[in-house]
């Protein structure tokens, strides 16, 4: 949708995509108030010091970061090494790839930071493809696109719901797999441990 609106005006794609998702994100926080409503109850959980003031300050800030991220994920399929050399980049990629070198299998273990879609995205776009463990969308429509555009250069996906089976396979054929650990999950997929003083259950 970003990607259309700015196609329709005529403008520089990811330079206006991104406002534009920006703008998109500040309005849903506004729109969807039972979103709202669970993000105040989280940082209740966490921060129970915190304000409804300030509370709504960092949702508005995670809105519009959502925002950026969707504009983003829009632009992706039209990215490729040499036209994402201005913006990405990578920092400690001997790490890896001295993990790869060993044969074993490499565990890519990381949260819902930063923009988390394209960490991995790019790591396939310069030829590291991983499986990802991730959660089924609500929306089928949106699930399937979503993951298509996920595994355009060999990524693949690992349902949470067998994530166990699909992580132990992946790491016998000396595969690369990254998981989100901040992601639910629900037993027996999961335990539950303590997280800002309340039991969560993780990976």
């Amino acid at each position: 949708m970003v990607w259309t609106l700015v196609h329709l005006l005529g403008l520089p794609p990811r330079k206006m995509a991104r406002p534009i998702g920006a703008w998109i994100g500040a309005a849903a926080f506004y729109v969807l108030p039972r979103l709202r409503s669970v993000g105040r109850q989280n940082l209740h959980l966490a921060y129970p010091e915190m304000s409804a003031g300030e509370q709504d300050k960092v949702l508005r800030g995670v809105y519009k970061h959502l925002g950026w991220q969707m504009a983003e994920f829009c632009q992706m399929r039209r990215y490729t090494p040499e036209n994402t050399g201005g913006f990405l980049r990578y920092e400690g990629l001997e790490n890896y790839l001295a993990a790869k070198g060993e044969g074993k299998g490499v565990f890519v273990l990381t949260g819902h930071l930063g923009a988390w879609e394209l960490s991995s995205f790019y790591h396939s776009l310069m030829g590291y493809p991983m499986g990802m463990v991730i959660r089924r969308l609500d929306n089928p429509l949106v699930d399937g696109f979503v993951n298509h555009v996920r595994c355009l250069h060999g990524n693949r996906v690992i349902h949470k719901d067998d994530f166990a089976r699909g992580l132990i396979a992946s790491m016998r054929a000396g595969e690369t797999v990254g998981i989100l650990m901040d992601t639910n999950m629900t037993p027996p997929q999961g335990v539950f441990v303590p997280f800002f003083g309340v039991q969560a259950c993780t990976a």
